[in-house]
């Protein structure tokens, strides 16, 4: 589980509401027990967020986004259960209202597949809800992530080096064994460029490597499809929007913002055949988003908005 977000933005009033070092720190079992210790005296709402679920060491993507093993998801899900309310996002005008309690919202960014494999039948046994962010053009057009496809290239490199760039920087190591900190550095470069400078990016990377870019076999097993989003929504599990394609919205015009917003709000409701209320903005940092995205929001419609920095946001 990364990160205890806040409740990140509430679009009404604009109020915010809030990843990997957190989140372990909240519900790895040190941290788990901590908050066990604690529940009893403690009242508010916990937003937890996840993004993937599952056996973190036969993957080829990015590690970071490995929130919990199948089994301590479960753990997690049961300690939650038992100490908290566990909310839907429709219960968040009341508690805002009534903030008297101990209320946990369950989330996960980016639509991955081992949600709907792993996740949603836990969250099920246990008559729990959870809120699933959806990036649109991920389960439309089955392409790899760019974080993912650039820890794919890294651990698929033939090449010992990748050379000096302007756009990926100094040099770095394509070793095995200093691989997970290259992709910690190229992943937080690729973060700061905008524009077609992130195709560039990639495309630099994947001759770098010699690995070449992520094919289409593999990204096919990557995403959840449309038949189990709506699967889980009429299990009671929330929806969400996550953009169409995943861009940090502050490095874009108002205009590109507009239209990440407002057409995954649209792609969603499509599908599920309800309308969405809460978003979560991709990476989540606190130079993520801006004036401009919260304005695109509240014009879509949206009334949540989360962010991925830990804090605390009163309810009072």
């Amino acid at each position: 589980m990364k990160l205890y977000r806040q409740i990140r933005n509430r679009l009404k009033g604009t109020r915010l509401v809030s990843k990997k070092e957190l989140l372990a720190k909240a519900l790895d079992w040190t941290g788990m027990n901590l908050l066990a210790r604690n529940v009893s005296v403690w009242n508010g709402l916990l937003v937890l967020n996840y993004h993937r679920v599952g056996d973190i060491n036969n993957s080829v993507f990015d590690h970071d986004l490995w929130s919990a093993s199948a089994e301590d998801f479960e753990k997690q899900i049961r300690f939650l259960s038992l100490n908290f309310d566990m909310i839907r996002i429709r219960d968040l005008d009341h508690i805002w209202n009534q903030p008297r309690g101990r209320y946990v919202l369950v989330t996960f960014d980016d639509g991955y597949i081992d949600n709907y494999e792993w996740a949603f039948p836990i969250i099920k046994s246990y008559n729990a809800p959870a809120t699933f962010f959806l990036t649109t053009a991920f389960l439309d057009d089955r392409k790899v992530a760019w974080w993912d496809e650039i820890s794919w290239m890294v651990r698929s490199a033939t090449r010992q080096l990748i050379q000096t760039n302007e756009l990926t920087g100094d040099s770095l190591s394509l070793h095995p064994d200093e691989c997970e900190q290259s992709i910690k550095i190229l992943l937080s470069r690729f973060k700061k460029l905008s524009g077609d400078q992130t195709e560039k990016f990639l495309n630099f990377l994947a001759e770098a490597t010699g690995a070449g870019r992520c094919p289409q076999e593999i990204a096919d097993y990557v995403w959840m499809t449309w038949d189990m989003i709506r699967e889980m929504s009429k299990a009671g599990m929330d929806i969400g929007g996550h953009t169409v394609t995943h861009p940090i919205l502050s490095r874009h015009s108002p205009e590109i913002q507009q239209f990440e917003i407002e057409h995954c709000k649209q792609r969603i409701e499509t599908e599920i055949g309800q309308e969405i209320t809460s978003f979560s903005y991709p990476v989540g940092g606190k130079d993520c988003f801006n004036q401009h995205t919260r304005d695109c929001l509240k014009q879509a419609g949206f009334r949540w908005g989360f962010s991925y920095y830990g804090g605390f946001a009163p309810l009072e």
